[in-house]
């Protein structure tokens, strides 16, 4: 009876497993479509991309790629974009990792408690409720229309969260390397960069990759702050190919191709940390 009860509850495991994977990779099926009818308009002509949009294309037309690019002006959003997402990202990065460095491990408890329920106040207060008075800011710092305004911005806006990761990766850390580091002599800035700095590796990485999809693809505050055409943004740039090229279905999805591709080789190369660093510094924080 006891082998008949395991071979039992072994075949429900395997017809559970196997109902399991099939959700799954029916979930992955349908959200894989729309991505799927993108590639495909993007290689028709107008009148297919028209009249047929969720079939494989009956001849691909690479051309759209190259008139994309020109009516985009990509090269130059390319860079106001990358310019804006990589400082951002060193910002967030070098000030954060700073904070969540001497919170975590600072002796003076109640004052970085106080300063780490400060930073905390940052992610639980809706972003939309300090939209206009942040704008109201902007302007009065004369930061409209400039890079360096949206690099400060991105930076602000997303320290929080980043902070809150780096406390609680870094509270995971052994605090014995912390005290070998000071006995061999390291200052606090070699303690830092020299030997915790490449254990936050998995959450650096994290905290990058998760900044950078949301700093590349936001389009809100661009709109509300670059009305210069020579810097506008990618997702920026979308926004106006589609309304002056609307019936050009095939060169939006192409401009739309072109805008994802960066950010998607960046994930796919810095993929193999985003789960240990989300689950590190979420659980242990």
């Amino acid at each position: 009876m006891t082998s008949i009860t395991k071979s039992k509850n072994l075949s429900r495991r395997k017809r559970k497993a196997i109902i399991m994977e099939l959700v799954m990779i029916l979930v992955v099926c349908i959200i894989l479509y729309p991505f799927l009818i993108m590639i495909f308009v993007s290689l028709k002509s107008t009148k297919e991309a028209l009249l047929s949009p969720s079939t494989f294309p009956s001849e691909f037309h690479f051309e759209n790629f190259p008139k994309a690019w020109e009516i985009m002006n990509y090269g130059r959003v390319f860079i106001n974009t990358f310019l804006i997402t990589a400082f951002s990202l060193l910002g967030i990065v070098i000030l954060s990792g700073f904070a969540g460095y001497v919170i975590a491990w600072s002796k003076h408890k109640k004052f970085y408690n106080f300063l780490y329920v400060f930073f905390l106040c940052g992610i639980m207060i809706p972003f939309y409720t300090t939209l206009v008075p942040l704008v109201k800011l902007m302007s009065d710092l004369k930061l409209t229309n400039s890079i360096l305004g949206m690099i400060l911005f991105y930076s602000g806006r997303n320290i929080p969260m980043a902070v809150f990761l780096y406390v609680g990766f870094i509270r995971g850390v052994s605090g014995e390397i912390l005290e070998a580091g000071k006995i061999d002599g390291a200052g606090v800035w070699k303690l830092y960069w020299r030997i915790l700095f490449p254990v936050l590796r998995p959450i650096t990485t994290t905290i990058v990759v998760l900044d950078a999809l949301n700093i590349w693809n936001d389009f809100l505050f661009p709109r509300l702050m670059l009305t210069r055409t020579n810097l506008r943004t990618i997702a920026l740039s979308q926004f106006y190919f589609t309304g002056e090229y609307g019936n050009k279905w095939e060169l939006a999805f192409a401009a739309y191709l072109l805008t994802i591709l960066p950010i998607l080789l960046l994930y796919f190369m810095l993929q193999k940390n985003i789960i240990k660093g989300v689950a590190a510094g979420a659980v242990k924080g």
